[in-house]
């Protein structure tokens, strides 16, 4: 089971401490935290701190849709839930890029990361090789409606 965390108001970390993080820990190159908001990221973070909460085949790290986004967020809500992470992911406010809760949920997930990462990981390795693609900048899907149903478990 993970450790749930709170990130006190006095303690955050800014953009670009928190892509450099991203960047050296995944091996990627967002330069955008509104790049991370497909979702893949947190997957392969979830997958590095919870072995086994997700099957990190099923993470479409080339996501360049909205589909493939609420797919990602779909697995990383599965994956909270198996392992005790008591945290609303905000993923339709995600999925529209929106810079300020892109910037606060990376925060809660870097302090989250911090608090439960205790093993080595590589993270290239785990996800055979790909690259992960950056959210499209026309996300051409603003008006899909999301529908997220609690888990019956």
């Amino acid at each position: 089971m993970a450790v749930n965390v709170r990130v006190d108001a006095g303690h955050s970390y800014n953009r670009y401490e928190l892509l450099a993080w991203l960047n050296e820990t995944l091996q990627t190159g967002f330069t955008k935290v509104e790049q991370v908001c497909t979702g893949a990221a947190y997957c392969q973070l979830m997958d590095w701190l919870c072995p086994g909460s997700l099957d990190l085949s099923r993470v479409r790290f080339q996501s360049n849709n909205v589909v493939d986004c609420i797919h990602n967020y779909s697995l990383l809500q599965t994956a909270f839930r198996k392992a005790g992470v008591v945290r609303h992911i905000p993923i339709q406010a995600l999925i529209k890029k929106n810079s300020v809760v892109a910037l606060t949920f990376l925060q809660w997930f870097k302090t989250f990361f911090d608090k439960n990462n205790d093993r080595e990981y590589h993270a290239l390795e785990a996800r055979g090789g790909q690259s992960m693609s950056m959210f499209p900048s026309d996300s051409g899907g603003s008006n899909v409606q999301l529908w997220i149903f609690p888990s019956n478990k």
